[in-house]
């Protein structure tokens, strides 16, 4: 068995012992690993190299929720863009690619969006939890270009745009690179005031058929006036012309 093979091995019966753990053990065990701190602690205990560079997602349910859009868009003749709005070290966007070239699906382009330098600091309401501190998910950009290299990213339809969102999510980044219509859109900004200016960002670009992940809408205790809900409500509110129907319950 080949190298490759053997971690694919190693890593689906990870994710298979994961899914088969209830969920009120998981989330404890989700809330603790929050911090990044923590997370490289325990690998190390484990004797796993935990370092920046490691390829992984720390969710491994996105990646077959993402399988399942492309799927879904496929299967529905759905064309547009992909865009991924939190990076960390950049393994859902390659998984993304790597499913959407493999199912033949062609025109498409990857827009990733990420600070590359973590979390920002937790103000408001957001700052109301520890869940989540400043600079969690820290990674930074050269680091997550040198994975996407070792691992074959296609940079002809690949575009990374780094900044906090309040400051890098312009109007005119969709002229200056002739974004289309968004296809999917995985948000994975934790914080509440991260992703109110994503999805006004992504407001004129969605189309009937389009399907939004998020990836944190249980945290906060499945809050509805906190994080990444409260935003997508508020959104739905502002935008009575959409209708969110529910797609894929995952992580």
């Amino acid at each position: 068995m080949s190298t490759s093979n053997t971690r694919s091995t190693y890593r689906k019966g990870l994710y298979d012992l994961w899914r088969g753990i209830p969920d009120a053990i998981r989330s404890p065990i989700r809330l603790l690993l929050a911090s990044v701190h923590l997370q490289s602690s325990v690998q190390r205990l484990l004797g796993v190299e935990a370092t920046s560079n490691t390829f992984m997602t720390m969710t491994p349910e996105t990646p077959p929720a993402l399988s399942k859009s492309i799927e879904h868009i496929a299967h529905n003749n759905i064309t547009g863009d992909y865009y991924e709005f939190g990076m960390f070290r950049g393994y859902t966007f390659w998984h993304t690619q790597q499913t959407a070239t493999s199912m033949g699906i062609k025109g498409m382009r990857f827009f990733g969006f990420d600070s590359f330098e973590g979390l920002p600091e937790p103000k408001d309401i957001d700052a109301k939890s520890n869940e989540f501190k400043k600079g969690d998910y820290a990674c930074s950009e050269e680091q997550v270009r040198n994975s996407l290299n070792t691992h074959g990213v296609d940079w002809s339809k690949t575009y990374l745009i780094k900044g906090y969102y309040e400051q890098s999510l312009k109007q005119s980044l969709k002229s200056d690179l002739q974004m289309g219509s968004a296809a999917i859109v995985l948000i994975d900004c934790d914080l509440y005031h991260s992703t109110v200016p994503v999805l006004t960002f992504i407001a004129d670009m969605l189309q009937d058929g389009s399907v939004i992940l998020f990836d944190d809408w249980n945290c906060f205790n499945k809050s509805n006036t906190m994080g990444e809900r409260k935003a997508f409500h508020e959104f739905l509110q502002v935008h009575p012309e959409w209708i969110a129907e529910p797609f894929v319950s995952f992580g």
